[in-house]
């Protein structure tokens, strides 16, 4: 799903802006539709929940589509798409239903068939963004055109090209940024702890969200430990949401599980972590991007603690201080593998001089 993350998801984002507030009815709410399918393309795994929440999102958007009113080559592009996305209900009903039957869900066939499912929409959504090659100004100015305010839009629509522009320049560092194996093990992801439940833990809570966001150079680290069940993962998964909801200050996650093959073992935290704060600080994402136009894949390659002090210690050196503190949430370190945990504490350890106080 390279390209979904690479060129598609950043075109269709600039589209999205280009059509925000244009007046005419269901236009923002299909370029809206049309993005949140390709995104969620782009995380969806092999599982029921994936499979019914895609069914339903293809249903919302095709009736949306269908109840637009424009017309011209955006009409045109969105009737396409929405015929060849209702096409695909049926199969995708179809995978949902057998999801429950163990054997099927097992099998290669069952995993092929879905990434089968998942190829056919991208290239629908591909076709839909690049068809014949008329641009997102193309678009633009025809929406424009309609409601006779191309002077009040040529500015901005200018702006978003130079925007295309610059991200077809950088479509090679886009691939290899997305050549990092990066997992979905973020605080909000799929099958990561539920919250506190509203009114419990309340103490704690407060306590370990004031230490997170007091004032850099104060607490550096915070452990929370106990026995388990005692409900660390769901004081965490609350805090992290809090930091990144209402604080704006979760810069990365990592809720490790020994249920789910990508996040019981520590071999892509730094990738991911690096991912993360990439899309948090655009000076971070500035220096990741020099390192891998730099050295390519070659980092991917590297043992899980080169790439943790490539990086995560070395990039996070590089910036500047900042008066916000920054917060990286951990949880489950204990099932990452034997010891694993307690190696990580070590490198971490050895590293917070090499990282900004604000962190």
């Amino acid at each position: 799903m390279k390209i979904l993350d690479s060129i598609i998801v950043p075109t269709l984002t600039i589209a999205k802006a280009g059509v925000t507030g244009i007046g005419i009815p269901g236009v923002e709410p299909a370029f809206n539709g049309v993005l949140e399918l390709a995104q969620m393309l782009s995380t969806m795994e092999a599982n029921k929940e994936d499979l019914l929440d895609l069914k339903k999102n293809l249903g919302s958007l095709t009736t949306t589509i269908d109840n637009l009113d424009a017309g011209g080559e955006l009409k045109q592009r969105l009737t396409t798409l929405s015929l060849e996305l209702k096409a695909m209900v049926p199969e995708c009903t179809s995978l949902a239903e057998k999801h429950s039957l163990q054997r099927f869900f097992k099998s290669k066939n069952y995993k092929q068939t879905i990434q089968d499912m998942k190829s056919t929409m991208e290239s629908h959504l591909y076709k839909f963004t690049f068809h014949g090659n008329i641009s997102i100004e193309k678009i633009v100015q025809d929406i424009a055109s309609n409601i006779q305010v191309i002077d009040r839009k040529v500015d901005s629509v200018n702006t978003q090209v130079q925007g295309i522009a610059r991200q077809t320049d950088s479509v090679n560092t886009r691939e290899i940024l997305a050549s990092l194996k990066c997992v979905a093990a973020h605080h909000n992801a799929a099958n990561t702890p539920e919250k506190c439940m509203e009114g419990t833990r309340v103490d704690i809570i407060r306590h370990l969200v004031a230490c997170l966001t007091s004032t850099p150079d104060s607490i550096r680290v915070v452990m929370l430990s106990g026995v388990a069940g005692s409900g660390k993962s769901t004081i965490a998964k609350t805090v992290a949401t809090i930091l990144a909801e209402e604080q704006k200050t979760l810069a990365a996650s990592f809720f490790f599980s020994r249920d789910h093959t990508d996040r019981e073992k520590i071999d892509h935290l730094a990738t991911t972590l690096a991912m993360q704060l990439a899309e948090y600080s655009p000076g971070f994402r500035t220096h990741l991007m020099k390192l891998l136009e730099t050295d390519g894949t070659s980092i991917c390659k590297e043992q899980p603690r080169l790439q943790f002090q490539k990086l995560v210690v070395e990039l996070l050196g590089k910036l500047p201080p900042c008066s916000q503190p920054w917060v990286i949430c951990l949880d489950a370190l204990d099932e990452c593998g034997k010891d694993r945990g307690q190696i990580f504490l070590r490198w971490l350890s050895d590293s917070m001089d090499q990282i900004p106080a604000h962190i």
